[in-house]
């Protein structure tokens, strides 16, 4: 008779504890099927603002791709109603996405990114890098002789460099169409390695100070108009200026650009008659030396 109640005993506690377990295995799954396939956290629209609407595409099976992390595609088999909605907020981290599309996207400076659980929409909200300059690659330097006129040198230059839009923090992020002339800031270094588009390739530092050059030859005080500057190397100091008038000058960063356009004015008039027409280059790395050629 004991033995008997053991073995109910047992029997009830076996059958308990299957209860139980099995309880907790449809509750976790009742909680996966909450969180991960119901509607209840799935991501139904996609905003975008500040850029082509096409890219709720892109995000869209980003979503969907880190959707399967926690969701096997066999899973919309026994739940095919939720197949159109596979994109859990759950499933994904804003950093992530945010470094997916920057990476894609180059022309991306900014991205915020908000998701409002109550109407299940993700706003994204970019920002575009703006045009500031015009970054080119040259192979080797361009100089202006006796032989080599301005328009033949200048001609020979655009027809061979590529380059790109940058914008004011020195960051690559879409290549120019090759053509002659350019209403933008043009620098032009001597290198031939092409960088990937998003890339910084010059300092801020070292870009504020060639935007000054740029800003202070377009005043009505300024007696030259820079068509653009050249540099050998993204560490390099010496900087070579060509005006719009024919000539060079070569100056050092770090000097008073306009100081020197106060000289450049002095010779312009005293010495040259007021007009460039004969000058071939200035040299003003050495102040308070200041060196010229004038083409015979």
């Amino acid at each position: 008779m004991r033995r008997t109640r053991n073995a109910l005993r047992v029997f009830w506690f076996r059958l308990q504890l299957l209860f139980i377990v099995f309880f907790i295995i449809f509750l976790l799954g009742f909680i996966y099927w909450v969180l991960f396939i119901s509607s209840h956290f799935q991501i139904q629209d996609i905003l975008i603002e500040g850029y082509n609407p096409s890219l709720a595409t892109r995000i869209d099976l980003y979503l969907q791709q880190k959707n399967t992390r926690f969701v096997p595609f066999f899973a919309y088999a026994i739940f095919p109603e939720y197949l159109r909605s596979n994109k859990s907020a759950l499933n994904f981290y804003y950093s992530d996405l945010e470094e997916s599309l920057l990476r894609s996207y180059p022309d991306i400076e900014k991205i915020d990114i908000l998701l409002n659980l109550k109407t299940k929409v993700l706003a994204i909200k970019i920002r575009q890098r703006k045009i500031d300059f015009l970054w080119c690659l040259q192979q080797e330097p361009v100089q202006i002789t006796d032989d080599i006129s301005y328009l033949e040198s200048r001609s020979s230059l655009e027809e061979t460099m590529d380059c790109y839009y940058m914008d004011k923090y020195g960051v690559i992020f879409e290549q120019a169409p090759r053509i002659q002339g350019s209403f933008l800031n043009k620098i032009v270094i001597l290198e031939t390695k092409k960088r990937a588009l998003g890339t910084k390739v010059i300092s801020q530092e070292k870009l504020a100070k060639l935007n000054e050059a740029f800003l202070l030859s377009e005043t009505e005080e300024s007696p030259i108009s820079i068509n653009y500057l050249e540099i050998k190397t993204e560490n390099s100091s010496e900087i070579k200026l060509v005006t719009d008038e024919g000539f060079q000058i070569f100056y050092n960063l770090d000097d008073d650009f306009s100081e020197m356009l106060k000289i450049v004015a002095g010779i312009k008039e005293q010495q040259l008659k007021g007009s460039f027409i004969n000058l071939q280059y200035i040299d003003y790395r050495y102040p308070p030396k200041v060196y010229y050629k004038i083409n015979r």
